[in-house]
């Protein structure tokens, strides 16, 4: 009779308990909704209690980091330059309650979410240059400043208005679309056409710097070196002259007749042939060399 007794009591304690008790999970906070309004946040992972349902009804609410990644849009930058832009965002949730309230789940969340980054990125880029946006300067750049506005941009409107934290918000790609790209290509090699011809340019002005630089040295350096030549050529001759002068004054006849041997190897060679007359200087010296003043004397 105990055990037909006990036996039900057990098990509507069972069921009692099975929908009283829920358990909070380490990456989840969990609402309260006692007929449908908000009574308690619980924040401690572990067991809970709850009054049965339908009074209470428990709400988990997921606070680990997601991210968004939706679809690359065409935006217009500052200048009319039409960018195709990639982005994402990592977000968590940081107020169970108004989450709740607003967006009521992760799905919903996400939907408004890429509404904001849309409408975020289009203000942005609506305030840049194309120029600006791919400026580099030093260990600043432009797409950096950007990401940093993007960042800002939608933490104000998603942790004010649905209870979400933004942890970032990126550009992770830039292109053109399909129909500018080969306009912008052909402008940008024009661009680097121009570049070019402009380096080329300077570079030729150089040139031609250092070539009249070059030249005027070469020029002054022949000329010193004419001017040497011609001073050690005047010397030698200066010199040759003097030895000249002292071998005829010492034996005329031998001066004569070396000097006649050189006319003769100056103005013969192996196919010359020159008549001359039996009584010619130059015939006299090939038949009797004239005697030195030695041999005159000792004779």
């Amino acid at each position: 009779m105990n055990k037909r007794v006990w036996i039900p009591i057990t098990v509507v304690a069972l069921l009692l308990l099975s929908t009283t008790a829920f358990q909070v999970r380490q990456n989840q906070h969990a609402l309260v909704m006692r007929f449908g309004a908000p009574q308690a946040t619980i924040v401690e992972p572990g067991l809970h209690f709850k009054l049965p349902a339908p009074i209470d009804m428990v709400v988990p609410i997921d606070m680990r980091m997601h991210m968004l990644d939706p679809d690359a849009g065409e935006y217009l930058t500052k200048d009319k330059k039409n960018l195709l832009v990639d982005s994402f965002l990592i977000w968590s949730v940081a107020d169970p309650l108004k989450f709740y309230k607003t967006v009521g789940s992760r799905g919903g969340a996400e939907a408004r979410l890429a509404e904001i980054l849309r409408a975020v990125v289009g203000d942005i880029l609506s305030s840049y240059s194309f120029a600006d946006i791919l400026n580099v300067d030093g260990g600043d750049s432009g797409l950096r400043n950007v990401d940093a506005d993007l960042k800002i941009g939608t933490a104000k409107r998603a942790e004010s208005n649905m209870g979400i934290r933004i942890h970032s918000a990126t550009i992770k790609r830039l292109n053109f679309p399909e129909q500018n790209k080969r306009a912008v290509f052909s402008r940008m090699e024009s661009e680097r056409q121009k570049i070019s011809r402009g380096f080329r340019a300077e570079g030729m002005e150089q040139y031609d710097k250092i070539k009249a630089q070059t030249d005027r040295e070469e020029s002054a350096m022949l000329a010193e070196a004419r001017r040497k030549a011609e001073e050690v050529r005047g010397n030698a001759e200066a010199e040759a002259a003097l030895i000249y002068a002292e071998a005829y004054g010492s034996d005329p006849e031998l001066y004569k007749f070396l000097r006649s041997l050189d006319a003769l190897e100056n103005s013969l060679n192996d196919d010359s042939l020159i008549i001359l007359p039996s009584n010619h200087a130059l015939l006299k010296v090939l038949q009797q060399p004239p005697t030195t003043t030695e041999e005159s004397a000792n004779d």
